[in-house]
């Protein structure tokens, strides 16, 4: 496809993200107001009863999951509660994909992508903590997993719900494209400027002596995409069999495992153990 034809079809997408207001589970309306950094209590829990009643329950379910460091911090009981636990950027993320994914909740294909998003993010939190990455690091590295696949699930969103206007919308079309739909969509509902780099980057970069941002979050996105493709949509992973005096629902594989439960999405995560290494 020409590259003319094919950005007019990038802008028809993008302007159908924002005319979705009359959908069920995301309503565009709602993220303009959480614009506001210096939105209170009470202006929140206007918002949320706004959010579709499924949209709610995942995403007060992912924020229950939070950790402070290997500590579970709970339920929560309100958008103010779940917005200081995962920041207003990534509360206004996870409220588009959770609703474009249940815009078309029994399709397979738009589940994969929202699924490969969300273990993208796990990973390039874990990776960035590995990588003796500071919090406020951390925490952009896990929102840059998350956005990294957006223009690649609504791109397969649009696909499957404008069939008699998406026939030219093929694997080959997302995979070169979705990038400069999701800048659009950066820049439509006011996201964070480090979020362009990122998705524009496609490759891991190191900077003198040390691996950068995006290339934690590109190390990350492609090994969800060589384990997806590997073993049928799942991402595996390997952890060692912890020591006997561990408490064993404070290791990295237990997060992990709760993360995943609390998004709907166990059913992507196989955990495989293997023993501890021998050390002479």
């Amino acid at each position: 496809m020409e590259e003319t034809k094919a950005f007019h079809l990038i802008d028809t997408i993008d302007e159908y993200l924002a005319t979705l207001s009359n959908n069920t589970f995301f309503d565009p309306d709602i993220l303009p107001i959480l614009e506001n950094v210096n939105i209170g209590r009470q202006e929140l829990n206007q918002v949320q009863k706004k959010i579709n009643e499924i949209v709610w329950l995942r995403l007060q379910s992912i924020a229950s999951a939070v950790y402070s460091g290997n500590l579970r911090q709970g339920e929560v009981s309100s958008l103010y509660d779940i917005v200081s636990r995962l920041g207003i950027q990534k509360t206004k993320v996870l409220i588009m994909m959770i609703g474009m994914q249940q815009s078309s909740p029994a399709d397979r294909d738009v589940e994969n992508a929202f699924a490969r998003n969300f273990c993208t993010s796990i990973m390039s939190s874990i990776l960035a903590q590995q990588c003796g990455f500071r919090d406020r690091s951390i925490q952009r590295a896990e929102l840059g997993g998350l956005f990294l696949g957006i223009g690649r699930l609504a791109m397969t969103l649009y696909r499957k719900t404008m069939t008699d206007k998406s026939k030219e919308i093929d694997d080959t079309f997302i995979d070169i494209y979705h990038r400069f739909l999701a800048v659009k969509i950066i820049k439509r509902f006011v996201l964070p400027d480090f979020l362009t780099p990122i998705i524009l980057m496609k490759t891991v970069l190191f900077e003198e002596d040390v691996i950068s941002l995006p290339g934690v979050v590109y190390l990350a996105c492609d090994m969800v995409q060589s384990s997806f493709q590997k073993y049928g949509n799942r991402l595996i992973l390997r952890c060692t069999i912890p020591r006997p005096e561990t408490d064993v629902s404070r290791t990295i594989e237990a997060i992990t495992r709760d993360k995943f439960r609390a998004a709907g999405l166990e059913k992507y995560l196989v955990i495989l153990r293997v023993p501890q290494p021998f050390l002479p």
